[in-house]
């Protein structure tokens, strides 16, 4: 037909893919986005790990402090009164305990005190000192310590560990019999119980007055000198 034409196609004139009225989405450009820094993280994870170990330190270091224990002889200790002339008439006995306390701790002592506490047949010398210690050796140093200051045959010895140290570290106790072939000599059953930490030793030994204990038996068994030992040493150690 003359004049006519026919209409375009669906896709569009040539050019125009889209069709009529509608053009392609612009281009996105100009230069790429910039990658995030990773310095930050790493910084982050370097922290983190000072962090930790300060911790680790300052827990191990306030572990070690509390640890860290002294002696002391106070006037009262255990709910027994400290008896000053006893200590003085008592030397002898005394430098025993100061003789063991120096082989059972291979003579790592730095400071040893002593005192007599009680009365009548509730009395006890205590020695306790400061230094650097292994209680897992207790037992065995405490047993052979004590056979050397009993020289005499008459004596017999049996070492036992105690389950209650009255606080941290070890303890045992030595059973100590005397058998006497005169009559007029009785024989002898006391005990001598100790505990040990990584800075402390305490000795506590019966030390009953003469004067109430010769018209008795003296008996002491390893639980009763335990005992003594708990309770007297919640004050002469801290």
């Amino acid at each position: 037909m003359s004049g006519w034409n026919p209409p375009p196609a669906p896709g569009g004139p040539p050019g125009q893919p889209y069709g009529y009225g509608y053009s392609p989405p612009p281009m996105a450009y100009g230069p790429p986005p910039r990658r995030r820094s990773s310095a930050g993280c790493v910084l982050g994870v370097i922290f983190a790990g000072v962090a930790a170990v300060v911790l680790v330190i300052v827990v191990a270091v306030v572990a070690v402090s509390m640890n860290e224990h002294t002696i002391e002889t106070p006037t009262v200790a255990g709910g027994r009164s400290r008896d000053f002339s006893a200590e003085v008439r008592m030397g002898t006995t005394i430098s025993s305990q100061r003789r063991i306390i120096q082989q059972v701790s291979g003579y790592k002592v730095d400071t040893v005190k002593s005192a007599v506490y009680g009365a009548g047949t509730d009395r006890y010398v205590f020695v306790g000192a400061e230094g650097d210690f292994d209680p897992d050796d207790l037992v065995t140093s405490f047993r052979r310590a004590v056979d050397r200051e009993m020289t005499s045959s008459r004596f017999s010895t049996l070492t036992l560990p105690v389950s209650n140290a009255g606080g941290d570290g070890e303890a045992a106790c030595v059973s100590i019999r005397y058998t006497s072939t005169i009559t007029s000599v009785p024989s002898i059953s006391t005990a001598m119980c100790a505990w040990m930490t990584d800075s402390t030793f305490g000795l506590v030994y019966p030390a009953p007055d003469s004067s109430s204990a010769l018209s008795s038996t003296r008996v002491y068994s390893s639980v009763t000198v335990a005992s003594a030992m708990r309770n007297l040493r919640d004050d002469v150690e801290d």
